[in-house]
């Protein structure tokens, strides 16, 4: 479960501005190849990223399908995670998410490919990830 290129980047505006452009966006690659049909599945969610009170999405392309590719979203390193606030997006590669909550802070925990942290690939690493004031807060290094 990897990404490609831009997986590894998690700037503001390097996804699409909103779920519907993502999802638009998988649904072309999907249907551009070999004329695959696409499906989301469950891959959004509706979350408080940013502790507002109002509901953000997170868009996880582990759970997107194409029925003429079986690995089309995902790779070794993990598959790509959008975090979508207010229309402006970030993406991340990552092996799987959790939301937890820290005395009413909404907290975005990302298990990442261990090569994010020093390691080997199969030794995943967390990044907890937060929004303040619009911007993406984390203490992980930029790639």
């Amino acid at each position: 479960m990897g990404g490609v290129g831009l997986a590894a980047i998690c700037l503001p505006g390097v996804a699409a501005a909103g779920a519907d452009r993502i999802i638009a966006a998988a649904r072309e690659i999907c249907a551009n190849y070999e004329n695959g049909v696409f499906s989301q599945g469950d891959a959004l969610a509706a979350v408080d990223l940013d502790g507002d009170g109002d509901l953000d999405t997170l868009i996880d392309e582990s759970r997107f399908e194409c029925s003429s590719a079986a690995s089309m979203y995902c790779g070794s390193g993990g598959c790509m995670l959008h975090a979508v606030i207010d229309g402006q997006a970030w993406a991340f590669q990552a092996e799987g998410w959790r939301m937890i909550d820290w005395n009413g802070r909404p907290i975005l925990l990302i298990a990442r490919d261990g090569g994010w942290c020093g390691g080997a690939g199969a030794q995943i690493c967390y990044e907890a990830v937060s929004w303040s004031d619009g911007r993406m807060m984390t203490v992980m290094p930029r790639p």
